[in-house]
């Protein structure tokens, strides 16, 4: 019956146009950041996957948890429209995780398709050097998918309004890309370093976006570039970090989930 669940929300997540049109615009972005503008010579230059990836992780860490975020609150807040599948004997825990998993999979093929036109053009006329940490860019950007869509499924599991769960959803974006950072910078400020380095670490498992661009600057030895909480984890944990770091992305989609669930049981549909 979980496996039927699966294919329903499958067949449902395929219907709409959000992944036809991530999977274009990534695959645009991704292909216009491959390829530089003019050289002196008037060819045109194309980076090679080491820092085509550095820069695509920024357009990820931005437009991937706003999308996902959003796709999860719709998502979430139409559970409660499903009558006739919870009239089924279909359990709560498997209605959500398969909502979760369909546009997992629907997500994530659509940036397997956007990432990967971007790759096929790097490999073909920049050599395939560093080819595996760009596969592993897109491994963290599946990864931060989950996570996001699953706090998405619990905002809109909790709010129900489809509206109001958009609404917040945006509003928690902005606190995950933005307000995080900013707490960071104060703390860096206020604390002294040997005690801020171990509440920076703290503070940014506790934000999944933050997680996800330690992880990919870490691939690419951008540790520079990783910030003060980038930083302070590798003070603190030193080459375990990135463990620490996918154990948190983990978190950030299993409790959200199971909050998910816990609120569907106490409620009628």
């Amino acid at each position: 019956m979980t496996t039927a669940v699966l294919r329903f929300e499958l067949a449902a997540a395929r219907r709409g146009r959000t992944a036809v049109l991530f999977a274009a615009g990534f695959a645009l972005a991704s292909i216009a950041i491959a390829v530089v503008g003019l050289s002196a010579g008037g060819a045109v230059a194309v980076q090679g996957f080491a820092r085509t990836s550095v820069s695509l992780l920024q357009l990820i860490l931005w437009v991937v948890p706003l999308l996902a975020l959003l796709t999860g609150a719709a998502a979430g807040s139409e559970c409660y429209d499903v009558e006739y599948i919870a009239a089924l004997p279909v359990s709560r825990p498997a209605l959500v995780f398969s909502r979760w998993m369909a546009w997992l999979i629907t997500l994530g093929a659509a940036l397997f398709v956007g990432l990967g036109s971007a790759g096929v053009l790097i490999g073909l006329l920049a050599g395939t050097a560093d080819a595996p940490r760009y596969v592993a860019l897109l491994a963290i950007a599946v990864l931060l998918v989950g996570s996001c869509l699953a706090i998405g499924i619990a905002i809109g599991v909790q709010v129900r309004d489809r509206g109001r769960a958009l609404a917040l959803a945006i509003v928690i974006w902005g606190l995950l890309v933005v307000g995080v950072d900013l707490l960071a910078i104060g703390l860096l400020a206020l604390l002294p370093a040997g005690q801020a380095t171990w509440w920076l670490s703290l503070l940014l498992m506790a934000n999944p976006v933050d997680t996800a661009r330690a992880l990919g600057l870490g691939l690419f030895t951008g540790d520079v570039l990783a910030g003060p909480t980038g930083a302070a984890l590798r003070a603190v944990m030193g080459g375990w970090g990135a463990w620490f770091l996918v154990c948190a992305l983990a978190a950030w989609t299993a409790l959200p989930l199971a909050a998910a669930v816990r609120t569907l049981r106490r409620r009628d549909l």
